[in-house]
């Protein structure tokens, strides 16, 4: 399945590690929020992010699953026309 330009945005911010919340993603991937939640959402359908339960409710983290892609993405071959 083919990532958009902000779901890759949101992977990178996450990659570091810690639970974010969207206003934080928005910002650090220079994002607005509604595109940074519209991304959030695709990705956690997909096993790549997760949302943090319990005491940090409304933050996100990547999962292995989402660290596996993002390091897929940066390896593919870059195409020059």
């Amino acid at each position: 399945m083919v990532m958009t330009e902000a779901q890759e945005r949101v992977l990178a911010v996450l990659e570091p590690g810690g639970m974010l919340t969207i206003d934080q993603i928005a910002r650090d991937a220079e994002l607005t929020k509604h595109r940074t939640r519209t991304a959030v959402i695709a990705l956690q359908s997909r096993g790549l992010v997760m949302p943090c339960v319990r005491s940090c409710a409304g933050r996100y983290q990547i999962t292995g699953r989402g660290r596996g892609k993002l390091g897929a993405l940066r390896r593919r071959p870059v195409m020059v026309w």
